[in-house]
């Protein structure tokens, strides 16, 4: 299963739990799984967050397709001017 890597502030929907399994077949699945087991993340992944998949970093990544060893992993966004 893809395994979820999450910022400390994300935290405080697993219990603590800094990385987490989940199901699906994109990363906007696995969201909506993780939505499922532990409310309000999904939406906190969705709005505010980009993701590394595998090592690459994307501001929207939910139809990025995974697989059962890919590493996301849920970063704050970047910002500057």
């Amino acid at each position: 299963m893809p395994r979820v890597h999450l910022m400390s502030d994300h935290r405080r929907f697993t219990n603590g739990e800094a990385i987490v399994e989940s199901e699906g077949a994109t990363v906007g699945a696995v969201i909506a799984e993780l939505e499922q087991r532990y409310p309000g993340l999904g939406e906190a992944l969705t709005h505010g967050a980009s993701a590394g998949v595998n090592g690459v970093i994307h501001s929207e990544p939910q139809y990025l397709a995974v697989d059962p060893d890919t590493d996301i992993y849920f970063v704050a966004p970047l910002t500057g001017g």
